[in-house]
Formats: C-alpha cells, sequence, structure tokens
C-alpha cells in the first residue's frame, strides 16, 4: 500500500494520520502506533535494492538508537519492505529551527539557547563514535515546551555507509557540508562541528555562510573562498564562526561545546561589580544595656556636677529605679527562653543580594548552610507538588512575594541552600523582593530525575531593578522537582 494514503498501515503496526515532509531521499509521515497507542514520525528511506540495504542500513540504525540522550531523537523501529526502509522515529511536536529562521535573525541569546543542547547531542553522539553528516536547521526540531532536539542522527552515517544514494550523490545539504566532504571525504566529528558554526552564522544572520545559485556555486565558494565575517556582531563572536568553519578540519574546535563556548564567551555581556552576601550577623537586640553604657550613662554632666549634691543625689535615684526594672525585665526573658515556649531569639539577616533572580555565584559565597542554633535551620514547610522544572524555578521565586517564604525554601535542595547562604540570607534578599517575572524560560534539558532551565528573569527590589539570565539544574525527589543548583547567573540593575 502507498505510504502516501492516509490510514494506511504500516508494517501491520503504524497507521498513518498525515504527510509531515519530503526531502531528496526520504519523506516523513506522522502515524499512530496501533500497538502502544503513540504519535510516532515514519521516515521512508527509498532504496535500489531494499533487501541488501535494508540489513545493512539497520545495523547501522541500531547505533543510532543506541544513542539515549534527551537532546536526540530516539529511534524507536527499523523496518525493510518492498518500498523501501522504514525508520520509527520519537515524534516532536512543534517546529523546526528552519522555520524560526524564517521569521527572522535570531538574537546572540536565543541562538545560544538552541546551540547549547544541539552541541551537547552532537558531542555525546562524537563519544560513540557516531558522526551526523547532515547537521542543519531542517534537522533541529523545537518541541512546544521549548525543548530542543537533533534529528537523523545516526541514521546520515548509515545512509551513506549503504550507498542508498544513487552514485555519485554526496548525502547531506551542501550549504552546511564542510570543504573536506565536498573533496568526497566522508568527514569526521569535525565536519559536524563546521555544519554547526554554518548553522550558528544563518540563525544569527538569517544568511547562508555561503549562498549561490546553486548547489555546485555554493560549493565552490566554501572550498575555495575564506569564511565570512559576522556582520553587527563582536570581533570575538566573528572570530569564533570563523575558527568553526576554517578550511582545515585541524583548525577547528575539537567539540561542538568548545564551539558554543567560545560564542557564549563573546556576547557574554560585562560582569557587573560583585556585591557579596555577608555572613548573617545577630541584629544586637539587648534586654537591658550593657553595664559600661549604664555607668556612662549614670555618669552626668560638669555642669551637672557643679549643680550641687542634692541634685547628685536625685539622679542616684532615677539610676537606681532603671536597674531595678532591667533586672525585672531581664529575669522575665529568661524564664520565657527557659521555659520552652518559644525557640525564637536574636534574628540574624544579611544585607540584600544583588541577584534579585538566582543569585550569582560570584555574588554569593557557597558556605555552608547554617545547622543548629535558633534561627539559622527554618520549621519544615507543608509538601509543594511541583508539576515541571519551569514552574518549580518560577514557585521557587516567587513564593516569598506573597509571603511564603518557607515554602519557597521548600523548593530547594541542600545544595542550593548553602550555596544562597542559608535561610536568613535567603529570607532577608526574599524581603526587599517586590515582584519577579521571566521573560525567557527554556528547559534545556530533561530527564526522568534530573532537569536544566535557562532563564532570563526581571526582579523589582524595594530599591533597584536587576535584569538576570543564566540556568538551574533540578532534580526529582520523592515525586516532585526541587531546584538543586544555580549555574553561570549574570545580574545587572
Amino acid at each position: 500500500m502507498a505510504l502516501e494514503t492516509t490510514g494506511a498501515l504500516l508494517a501491520d503496526r503504524y497507521r498513518v494520520i498525515r504527510r509531515l515532509g519530503a526531502g531528496g531521499m526520504a519523506a516523513v509521515f506522522l502515524a499512530e502506533d496501533q500497538r502502544l497507542g503513540r504519535r510516532v514520525a515514519v521516515k521512508r528511506l527509498h532504496a535500489g535494492s531494499p533487501e541488501d540495504v535494508g540489513r545493512r542500513f539497520e545495523r547501522e540504525a541500531r547505533v543510532g538508537a543506541s544513542l539515549n540522550h534527551p537532546n536526540i531523537v530516539s529511534v524507536f523501529d527499523t523496518v525493510v519492505d518492498d518500498e523501501g526502509v522504514l525508520i520509527v522515529m520519537e515524534y516532536v511536536d512543534g517546529e523546526t529551527l528552519r522555520d524560526e529562521i524564517a521569521r527572522g535573525p535570531l538574537s546572540a541569546e536565543r541562538t545560544l539557547e538552541v546551540l547549547r543542547p544541539i552541541a551537547d547531542a552532537l558531542d555525546h553522539a562524537h563519544a560513540h563514535g557516531v558522526v551526523h553528516r547532515d547537521v542543519g536547521p531542517s534537522n533541529v526540531l523545537i518541541r512546544r515546551d521549548g525543548a530542543v532536539k537533533l534529528a537523523d542522527l545516526g541514521i546520515a552515517t548509515a545512509a551513506e555507509g549503504t550507498r542508498i544514494t544513487r552514485s555519485g550523490t554526496v548525502l547531506g545539504t551542501v550549504a552546511y557540508m564542510a570543504p573536506e566532504r565536498l573533496d568526497g571525504a566522508p568527514g569526521g566529528p569535525s565536519a559536524d562541528v563546521y555544519a554547526l558554526a554554518a548553522v550558528a552564522f544563518e540563525a544569527l544572520t538569517g544568511e547562508k555562510a555561503f549562498g549561490g545559485r546553486s548547489a555546485a556555486e555554493i560549493a565552490r565558494r566554501a572550498v575555495l573562498e575564506p569564511p565570512p565575517d559576522l556582520p553587527g556582531a563582536p570581533a570575538a563572536a566573528a572570530a569564533a564562526l570563523k575558527a568553526g568553519m576554517a578550511k582545515d578540519p585541524d583548525g577547528r574546535p575539537p567539540t561542538a561545546g568548545a564551539l558554543v563556548d567560545a560564542l557564549a564567551h563573546a556576547y557574554a555581556p560585562p560582569q557587573p561589580v560583585a556585591r557579596p552576601i555577608a555572613p548573617p550577623q545577630p541584629v544586637a537586640r539587648p534586654i537591658a544595656p550593657p553595664r559600661h553604657e549604664t555607668q556612662r550613662a549614670a555618669r552626668p554632666a560638669p555642669a551637672t556636677r557643679r549643680a550641687g549634691t542634692r541634685r547628685r543625689g536625685r539622679l542616684a535615684l532615677v539610676l537606681a529605679a532603671a536597674l531595678i526594672a532591667c533586672a525585672a525585665a531581664l529575669a522575665v526573658a529568661l524564664t520565657l527562653a527557659n521555659g520552652g515556649g518559644s525557640r525564637r531569639t536574636a534574628q540574624r539577616s544579611a544585607p540584600p543580594s544583588r541577584a534579585a533572580a538566582p543569585p550569582s555565584r560570584a555574588a554569593t559565597p557557597k558556605t555552608s548552610a547554617p545547622s543548629g542554633g535558633t534561627g539559622s535551620t527554618p520549621a519544615p514547610a507543608p509538601s509543594v507538588a511541583a508539576a515541571s522544572p519551569s514552574g518549580t524555578l518560577v514557585d521557587f521565586y516567587t513564593r516569598g512575594t506573597r509571603g511564603d517564604v518557607l515554602g519557597a525554601w521548600a523548593l530547594g535542595t541542600e545544595r542550593v541552600h548553602a550555596e544562597v547562604g542559608g535561610f536568613d540570607s535567603f529570607r532577608a534578599q526574599e524581603a526587599s523582593l517586590r515582584s519577579i517575572a521571566f521573560p525567557a524560560l527554556t528547559v534545556t534539558r530533561s530527564s526522568a530525575d534530573a532537569a536544566t532551565v535557562s532563564f532570563r528573569s526581571v526582579a523589582v527590589h524595594t530599591t533597584r531593578t536587576d535584569h538576570c539570565s543564566g540556568s538551574a539544574t533540578l532534580v526529582m525527589r520523592d515525586g516532585r522537582w526541587l531546584v538543586d543548583e544555580l549555574q553561570g547567573i549574570s545580574c545587572t540593575s
């Protein structure tokens, strides 16, 4: 049965819903897995000799299927039939990076948000001996919740090795192909680094690094011309992409992650002057003034001493009465403290941190969370259910603005408790916070028990407004997400 027919049943299991797209070597369809009741993407690869190619391709495709990474589209199944090879993959409900670029160039911040998980995926694949060889905006999928995934990893390697394409045809999109691949070499991990640099250039400018009216013209320019400048960008950013698109593979960054690190460093804003949080100091609230202060208060001024013995006698009576009152107050306070009725003693506080959103590592000393001592460890808060990593991060910073500091504290682990300087320091920061908004919030990595959320925040304090960016790592414990660590936080007021 033709694959294009809606409702067709493939491999007695996958029912076609609609066509998603097509390329030079394949067509992709959305289908329903009749056994598991889930939607999948089915890619039809056209081959001249399905039996031979299918057997070899299946072995290679298993390599791609073995790459377990949150930013790699999973391969569920491979099927060989009379019309070619079927690859059954995870369905990513969203759009491609190609679609996003079509609406206009991306900001540097957004480009890095997309590139970072793709670089992680490529480095993971390279560590397992798999080269993509077809990295491009169309293979970068952006799910509706913001998660970024790389498609077809392993399939390009398999297709190249089994000659699925026609003889003499180079597999891949020429605009992102490294010069050595255009010369006929298969290319290694550095070819993927080149392609990622070309994708970054296009995301930032809306234009391909090497354009042309035909594939032959694009290939000629990629082989003969130097990498283009990055208009309107920091010199370090242009240098990073030029290195990524170097003609010599040895001149490129050693990993995809190193390329993105260099680009991120080039676009990093100037670091604000750190205003460290001082260790919490007890607020002096003496029940009675210290003895030396009492004596100094009782000592009459020179003019009073000249007034005569009678006035000194009156002052002595007043002093005696004050001492009696202070002694009585002290006795009452000691009785309350030893009676076990209240655990509160002198409160500890610290000046507000510069970081109204998640505090910077530079701005928050990593000391151990206080243990023991009244006021250092809050009473347990009620259990807080958190449905998602991003929702938990927002709740961690907004509960305090609603008066629920204990509830916010309960959404962090011991690691982040120590990172923010303990409960008293956290409470002091929350006390000055009036509101906080998150104009950007993206889950960049996610698994069953851990996630990373990148963000931008705008926090309004009583005396300033902070603009921060960075990321947070969250972990799953007892069925709920908890903030575990704050990373790369940068804030400006």
